[in-house]
This record gives structure tokens, C-alpha cells and sequence, in this order.
């Protein structure tokens, strides 16, 4: 941004008053680009806000929106990219996820446990176990099964970039439609 396009934006704000400036660069920079989405984007956007919503750390789902966001735009030509609204209701719907991630949390949990007892032979707490902790006693719950965390979180990043592929082939075919 120059030095010039600043100082008219600050003008602009002091005569306006920050509230109604600050309504008004919503409005140009992400309403009204929103509105214009295409229906694939509408999607693909959707698509992985939920992905990224269901991390198995639920306070954690934020990072890992970012970075799906960042994993699907890296091997697409530009206008296949996020933009900001994209991203923008990739947010809200990982945020308005939050009850499917709680739900799915244990499955990623007893897949990466699975995982586990095959490669190792040993087994793990009980995921009942790990849940029935975790409303009691949250952050020592964390501490003392961190590998049934850990191997839940391995998991979902394992699996990210074959729902992404997904992600963008649902995308591709609402095209069609």
C-alpha cells in the first residue's frame, strides 16, 4: 500500500468515524465479494471449514482450518486459490462444526489407537476411559493419554490430503450441475 492510498484511507476514516468506516470496508472487502462466490467455491470453502473443524483437539481447530486452507491452495492455478471470503466462511463453518467435532473426536482417537496396537501389539487406555477423564480432569487428561492424542491427530493429518482431493472433485462437479 503507498504512502499516498494510507493517508487517504486515514482521511476517509476521520471524517466517516471509525465505526462506519470500519462498516463499510467489511461491506466492499468481504460481503459483497461473499455474495458473489460461485457455487464452487460456496463448496469447496464449506467442504474444508468442516474438515478443518473436525481436528480431534477441539480448542485447536483454528490452525488446522489455516492450514487446510493453505494445503488446498498450494496446488491449484490461482484462481482456484482461496480468496478472503472463501476463507472467511471456511472459519465460520469450522467454528459452527464444533458439535460434529466433539462427536468425531473419539473415532480419530480409536483409529489412531488401531493404528497403534497393529504396528506395535500393545494396547492403549480405553477411549471410554480417555472421555470419561477428560470431563473431570481436562488438562491432565491431556498430559497422561497425549499418545492417543497424538496418534488421533496423526490420523486426521494423514487423511487430510485424500479429503482435500475429495474436497476439490466435489468442487470440480457442482461445475457441472
Amino acid at each position: 500500500m503507498s504512502l499516498k492510498c494510507f493517508r487517504r484511507q486515514m482521511q476517509s476514516l476521520r471524517q466517516e468515524g471509525v465505526r462506519a468506516w470500519c462498516q463499510r470496508h467489511v461491506d466492499i472487502h468481504l460481503i459483497q465479494p461473499a455474495r458473489e462466490m460461485t457455487r464452487q467455491q460456496v463448496i469447496v470453502s464449506a467442504g474444508v471449514g468442516f474438515w478443518g473443524g473436525l481436528f480431534p483437539v477441539p480448542p485447536c481447530t483454528m490452525p488446522a482450518t489455516l492450514f487446510c486452507i493453505t494445503m488446498y491452495s498450494a496446488g491449484v492455478p490461482k484462481m482456484q486459490r482461496f480468496s478472503l471470503p472463501m476463507a472467511s466462511v471456511a472459519v465460520i463453518i469450522n467454528e459452527l462444526s464444533l458439535p460434529a467435532d466433539l462427536a468425531m473426536m473419539p473415532c480419530f482417537i480409536m483409529l489412531g489407537q488401531s493404528a497403534y496396537r497393529s504396528i506395535t501389539g500393545e494396547d492403549l487406555a480405553p477411549c471410554s476411559e480417555i472421555l470419561k477423564n477428560i470431563q473431570a480432569k481436562p488438562v491432565e487428561t491431556l498430559r497422561h493419554f497425549s499418545t492417543s492424542f497424538g496418534l488421533g491427530i496423526a490420523v486426521w493429518t494423514l487423511t487430510t490430503p485424500l479429503v482435500l482431493g475429495k474436497i476439490r472433485v466435489f468442487g470440480a462437479l457442482s461445475r457441472l450441475c
